[in-house]
């Protein structure tokens, strides 16, 4: 599995990510999620709302931490809401640190300005070494758009896919062009919704090699509920990828 620097921050992602807002119980979550390292897929998200946060940790116990990078959410918008998630979100996974938080669901920047005391939060967190990166999940255009300049914030998770479902604010190609300014502003950019919550499902080809294809993200966070699943997400990804650097030689 090919892997990306994420941005201008010191983690180093594997290209497709496994998403966990799946409902999965811990024992089956936490099989899919050792597979997937066995697979080379280094980059799981997840979130409190999820309740996989448990799965991961579950997958966790007995694996290097190094080996994995974590990303996970509140929506919490005060410091000591912020505290508690970050709390829990230790508790559960059983680590000592978080690669990736992230103030979750910011569709605005009016909004991402009521949530600074959470980003003050967070930032301390990562002071103390608990948190390696803040960042910020959107369905929004106009929020990325605002990215770049907005220094605190490393990692952005936004949604594009091929059809342009669930995108808020503009376009598929308003989000594309706002995306792409912020990969050059050196933020970490990943993909949700590179499916569509399942809608792109029956053509895995064209879903995937859309969102791999684009040149501005640094991994595409596809939600797996089964072994079968995740091994054709991998198998898919792993000849998409193939396809394109073959492309470039020549």
């Amino acid at each position: 599995m090919q892997r990306a620097h994420l941005g201008t921050t010191s983690l180093v992602v594997s290209r497709l990510s496994v998403g966990t807002d799946t409902h999965l119980a811990v024992r089956e979550g936490a099989h899919l999620l050792r597979r997937a390292i066995e697979l080379g897929i280094n980059f799981w998200d997840t979130d409190e709302s999820y309740g996989t946060q448990p799965c991961v940790g579950a997958a966790l116990k007995g694996m290097d931490r190094s080996q994995v990078v974590i990303a996970t959410k509140t929506y919490e918008s005060d410091r000591e809401g912020a505290k508690r998630s970050l709390e829990q979100a230790l508790r559960e996974m059983g680590t000592d640190y978080i690669d990736i938080f992230h103030l979750h669901g910011i569709d605005g920047v009016r909004q991402y300005k009521q949530h600074a005391g959470a980003l003050e939060a967070l930032l301390t967190a990562k002071d103390r070494g608990l948190v390696r990166a803040v960042g910020l999940s959107t369905h929004n255009v106009r929020m990325v758009e605002a990215i770049p300049s907005i220094s605190e914030i490393e990692v952005v998770l936004t949604v594009l896919n091929r059809s342009g479902a669930r995108i808020g604010g503009g376009s598929r190609e308003e989000m594309e062009s706002a995306t792409r300014r912020a990969y050059e502003a050196g933020k970490g950019i990943y993909l949700m919704k590179v499916l569509a919550r399942g809608r792109l499902a029956g053509d895995l080809e064209s879903a995937l090699g859309y969102a791999l294809g684009l040149p501005y993200i640094h991994s595409a966070c596809v939600g797996m509920r089964s072994i079968k699943e995740l091994e054709m997400n991998v198998l898919m990804a792993n000849r998409l990828v193939g396809i394109e650097e073959e492309g470039k030689s020549m």
